[in-house]
C-alpha cells in the first residue's frame, strides 16, 4: 500500500535527535534528558536556544542530549495536524553544569502543561545497588487522590504496614538504593490500603540507575497509572499486573452471510458468549470507545458459527493476548469461502489537539481501493482533484491512526484507478480529543453506494 496525504496530516512514529550542540570540544559536556509525559499531548519538538534538537518525541519517549555546559533556554513545541507548531513549555535561560544530570519533563495535561526539571548528581553508596529515582507524573492518579502512597517490597509478600514513601503529582523522591533482586511495587491512595496499582514481580539489577515515573495508563485495565521506566534514553513500561486484555468483534461479512454466534475458549455447543450478532453489529453490542469484553492474558480461541448452528465453523482462530492488549476482531470475507478473522490492535489514547481517525478495509468485494477525506466545504459528487489519504488500500489493511484537524469532512472510496466512486458519505464531524474507527464494507442495502462504513469508537453515541 502506498500512503499519501490528502490533508496536512502529521504522523510521527519515531524520535529523532537533531545532532549534538556546537561548541568548543575543550568545554565539558552536561547531560540533559527530555521526557514526554503528557498523555493527551501530541508529539513534540524540543529546542535549545531556539534550535530544534529533538524532533517528534511522543508520549513515553525520552531523548538524551550532551551539549557543552552553559546556559540554555528550552522550548517544547506541540506538533499540530495542520503542520503548525504551538509552544507549550518555555523554560527561560537556565544553567546546566557538567557535574549534574538533568531531566526536563513535560507533565500535566494539554492546556496546563508544566515543565518538571529534576537534577541528579549521580552519587550512590554502592556500585552494586539498584539506584532508583521516582516521580509522580500522572494527573489521572492526582484526580483520584491528592496524594498516593508507594510500597516497594519483596515480591509476593503482604502489603507492608507502612509505605516506602508518599507523594503528590509533580513530586519526586530518591535516589533510593536497593539490593539487586525481585521486588513488587504497589500504589494506594494515601491513608487508604486499597491497591490501585500492582507491578507484580520487578527484577532490579545490580548497578542499574533508573528513573521510574507513574504516568497515565492509556491501555486496558482499571488502574489509573502505569510505570514508565527510563534507563538512559531507553524507556519501557510496567503495566498493572492485573490489567488483563480487552477484545471486541465486528460482523462485517455482508449478506447472504447470516447473523452469527461467537464462542470464546470453547467448542460451539449452542451457548455462545455473544449470540445472534447481525451484519454491521459488534459484540459487545455498543461499539463506543473503550467497550470491550475483558479477557485473561494468554491465548483466547474465537469460534464463529451461523446463529443457532454448531457447524459449520466459519472462523476458528487463536488470539494471543498480552497484558494491557486491546484488540478488535473483524469477521470479513464470504461465508461460502470461510470467513476471515482480521485482527487489529487498538490505541485509544485521546489527543487534545487533534482527531484520530483509523480506516480499516474490511470489504473483500473490492480488493484494492483509494480512500479520500475531503473537507465538507469542498466536497462535490466525487473526489475531484483531491489526493487520496490511502492510495491502493488493500483488503485486510488498516490505515493506523491518522492525525486529523478538527472539522467536517466527506469520505469517498473509489476504485484504485479512481474511475468509479464506491462511496460518498454525508458530512462526518471529527472533534479533537476523540478517536474514530471506520470499517469499509459492502452496502447491499444502499442503491446509491456500493460500499459503506461500519462506525466504531467515538463515532458511536454512548448508550444510556
Amino acid at each position: 500500500m502506498k500512503s499519501t496525504v490528502a490533508l496536512p496530516v502529521l504522523v510521527v512514529s519515531s524520535l529523532m535527535l537533531a545532532g549534538c550542540f556546537d561548541g568548543s570540544s575543550s568545554t565539558p559536556d552536561t547531560s540533559i534528558r527530555v521526557i514526554h509525559a503528557v498523555s493527551d499531548a501530541p508529539s513534540v519538538n524540543v529546542s535549545f536556544n531556539g534550535t530544534t534538537r529533538v524532533r517528534g518525541a511522543d508520549f513515553k519517549q525520552a531523548a538524551v542530549l550532551t551539549p557543552n555546559r552553559g546556559n540554555y533556554s528550552v522550548d517544547v513545541d506541540a506538533l499540530l495536524p495542520t503542520g503548525d507548531t504551538l509552544t507549550v513549555i518555555e523554560v527561560g535561560s537556565t544553567r546546566f553544569d557538567d557535574d549534574t544530570s538533568y531531566d526536563v519533563i513535560a507533565t500535566g495535561k494539554v492546556g496546563a502543561i508544566q515543565p518538571l526539571v529534576l537534577t541528579d548528581d549521580g552519587e550512590r553508596e554502592s556500585e552494586n545497588s539498584a539506584r532508583l529515582r521516582v516521580a509522580h507524573l500522572s494527573p489521572a492518579a492526582q484526580d483520584a487522590a491528592s496524594e498516593v502512597s508507594v510500597y516497594v517490597s519483596a515480591n509476593g509478600v503482604d502489603l507492608p504496614a507502612d509505605p516506602t514513601f508518599s507523594f503528590s503529582f509533580g513530586e519526586s523522591v530518591g535516589p533510593l538504593e536497593l539490593d539487586a533482586g525481585t521486588y513488587q511495587i504497589r500504589v494506594t491512595p494515601a491513608g487508604d490500603r486499597t491497591v490501585v496499582y500492582d507491578s507484580g514481580p520487578v527484577a532490579l539489577s545490580a548497578s542499574s540507575d533508573l528513573l521510574i515515573a507513574a504516568v497515565d495508563n492509556t491501555v486496558f485495565g482499571n488502574s489509573p497509572v502505569s510505570l514508565l521506566v527510563v534507563n538512559g534514553s531507553e524507556t519501557s513500561e510496567i503495566l498493572d499486573v492485573n490489567a488483563g486484555a480487552g477484545i471486541r468483534a465486528v460482523h462485517n461479512s455482508a449478506p447472504p452471510t447470516p447473523a452469527v454466534d461467537i464462542y470464546l475458549n470453547e467448542d460451539p455447543d449452542g451457548t455462545p458468549a455473544a449470540g445472534n450478532v447481525a451484519f454491521t453489529e459488534t459484540a459487545p453490542l455498543s461499539a463506543t470507545l473503550g467497550n470491550y469484553v475483558a479477557r485473561n492474558v494468554g491465548d483466547t480461541r474465537i469460534a464463529i458459527t451461523p446463529t443457532g448452528a454448531t457447524t459449520p465453523i466459519a472462523i476458528d482462530a487463536t488470539l494471543p493476548l498480552a497484558n494491557g492488549d486491546i484488540k478488535t476482531v473483524i469477521a470479513a470475507g464470504v461465508l461460502a469461502d470461510g470467513l476471515d478473522a482480521l485482527v487489529f490492535s487498538d490505541d485509544n489514547r485521546r489527543i487534545a489537539t487533534e482527531a484520530r481517525l483509523r480506516v480499516i478495509h474490511g470489504a473483500v468485494e473490492a480488493q484494492l481501493v483509494d480512500v479520500f477525506l475531503v473537507p465538507a466545504a469542498n466536497a462535490g459528487a466525487n473526489p475531484g482533484n483531491a489526493t487520496p489519504v490511502l492510495n491502493d488500500f488493500e483488503y485486510g489493511e488498516s490505515s493506523g491512526y491518522l492525525s486529523v484537524p478538527e472539522g467536517d469532512y466527506v469520505v469517498f472510496i473509489t476504485t484504485s484507478d479512481g474511475s468509479t466512486t464506491l462511496l460518498r458519505t454525508g458530512t462526518i464531524s471529527l472533534e479533537s480529543a476523540k478517536v474514530y474507527t471506520a470499517v469499509a464494507r459492502l452496502a447491499p442495502e444502499d442503491t446509491e453506494n456500493t460500499a459503506s462504513l461500519t462506525l466504531l469508537d467515538d463515532f458511536v453515541v454512548p448508550q444510556t
